[in-house]
């Protein structure tokens, strides 16, 4: 009815008060700056990029940050949410406020109930979206690098169509029949998308890769309410987190369950870094990568380091990509060799600014350890 253009509440008060009662019921959570759904949509303007950061996730978003900002050339406004005021330390929150332009520092729990959300680690994305000030919206993680300024995302025609764009996640562990007999245990009905999905045809145990997301609010909302009723404490600790790996598919599934239309960029996760050190030297191993509809290098996610976790002070290789269907979970390689190509010279220049940009960093907090004085630049 919202895109319809229907006032309801102006033309039939009873029918209003039965959908303020059912809002009431399913999202409680938007009320504290909210008086209805239908104010989430008038509320916002513009588009830029949301980031979900807590002290963890700091250094990772500093240097994303200033890549897009000094390498990318990207002006786009930047909104970065944390739960609340132990999330994100407030030395840390002064940094990014006056480090940067135009990005703004977000607690989420002066907007929207945590009574009821309860928010802590990949729940809080579906909300920072929906609480952002934005009507177009990219959510992008902290360790999420782009070969491109990311808002050329919303020329893409699908989203443009749809008011989403979603990227398809690696083809990992085959043969998962629980997220088949899981959507056929409540959806009644689903789109074609569904038949044609890896979940569906037992190829795949993960579908989506919510390290970026791309939603209008002013088309899609209901699909967005539902995402985030997904990711809502009752609901996550009950439901949803039995089911998937955090956040990642209840993206496209909240859209299925109002059938809101959505669209997937039509390439599934590649892989970006060097080729294998051990076993098959024609494989690629590294980070996950997402191809633009060209087929070239758009953007990726785990960091600029080899292994985040691992080899933190270790920087991968960016001289080449591949796509295929059979990841190697274990040593982040796919297995496939006939799908290899190397990145471009220019691309692979962007990588080593980016990563210059992450070494002055870490010198930049080393030295603020040890007393030092910083220069900025």
């Amino acid at each position: 009815m919202i895109a319809a253009g229907v006032n309801v509440q102006e033309t039939d008060e009873k029918l209003w008060n039965f959908f303020q009662a059912l809002e009431n019921t399913l999202y409680p959570w938007i009320h504290t700056s909210f008086k209805s759904a239908l104010d989430i949509a008038n509320a916002t303007n513009g588009s830029g990029i949301v980031f979900c950061v807590g002290n963890n996730h700091y250094a990772h978003a500093v240097t994303s940050i200033r890549a897009i900002r000094e390498v990318l050339n990207s002006q786009i406004p930047i909104e970065i949410f944390y739960i609340d005021e132990k999330d994100l330390s407030p030395a840390n929150r002064v940094y990014f406020e006056t480090e940067f332009t135009n990005v703004k520092t977000v607690d989420i729990s002066k907007i929207l109930d945590p009574k009821w959300t309860k928010l802590g680690g990949w729940a809080i994305k579906p909300f920072s979206m929906l609480a952002s000030s934005f009507t177009e919206v990219i959510l992008i993680d902290a360790d999420v690098f782009f070969f491109r300024k990311p808002e050329d995302l919303f020329s893409d025609p699908a989203y443009l169509k749809t008011g989403t764009l979603f990227f398809y996640d690696r083809t990992i562990l085959p043969n998962w029949t629980k997220g088949r007999d899981w959507l056929l245990s409540f959806l009644p009905s689903y789109s074609t998308q569904i038949s044609r999905s890896r979940w569906w045809n037992l190829t795949s145990s993960h579908e989506q890769e919510s390290g970026v997301v791309v939603i209008n609010k002013s088309k899609s909302l209901l699909g967005l309410l539902s995402s985030c009723k997904m990711n809502a404490k009752k609901e996550r600790d009950e439901v949803t987190y039995k089911h998937v790996h955090g956040d990642k598919e209840t993206f496209w599934v909240g859209y299925e369950m109002t059938q809101t239309p959505y669209a997937f960029i039509r390439s599934y996760g590649a892989v970006l870094g060097g080729l294998a050190r051990e076993g098959d030297a024609n494989r690629v191993c590294g980070n996950q990568l997402h191809l633009g509809t060209d087929g070239r290098p758009f953007w990726w996610n785990g960091g600029l380091a080899r292994d985040k976790n691992k080899h933190a002070d270790e920087y991968t290789e960016y001289t080449h990509f591949a796509t295929g269907n059979r990841w190697e979970f274990s040593t982040n390689c796919i297995e496939e060799t006939d799908h290899v190509n190397h990145t471009t010279p220019e691309e692979q220049h962007i990588v080593e600014r980016f990563i210059q940009l992450d070494v002055i960093r870490k010198q930049q907090e080393s030295m603020a350890k040890n007393g030092s004085v910083v220069d900025p630049k």
